[in-house]
């Protein structure tokens, strides 16, 4: 296994455009595989996976038709309060009027 300071180094001699010897540039190729390497075991480690879409979609119909429910309950409940209050006002207006002796 190749250092990373000799790594570098032949890395930055061979971008400079000084020759390496066969046994260099091999050497450089195998420390480029094994940045490669890690980098891609790094990445493969850190990737979160995706979820399904399929599972989303049905998670997303669920959630629409909870939402759906509970709007028409609303409705329903606030039909039912204007029912009460109007009620409540006439009971008042009963209750406020004189009474005939």
């Amino acid at each position: 296994m190749l250092s990373d300071e000799l790594g570098m180094q032949l890395h930055d001699r061979e971008t400079i455009g000084e020759l390496l010897t066969i046994q260099e540039k091999a050497q450089l190729e195998a420390w480029y595989a094994q940045k490669d390497a890690a980098e891609t075991a790094m990445l493969n480690v850190s990737q979160v996976p995706l979820p399904n879409l399929v599972v989303l979609q049905e998670q997303v119909d669920i959630t629409i038709s909870q939402l759906t429910a509970g709007i028409q309950r609303l409705q329903q409940i606030t039909q039912e309060n204007k029912s009460l209050r109007e009620e409540i006002a006439k009971l008042k207006q009963q209750f406020t009027l004189p009474q005939s002796a």
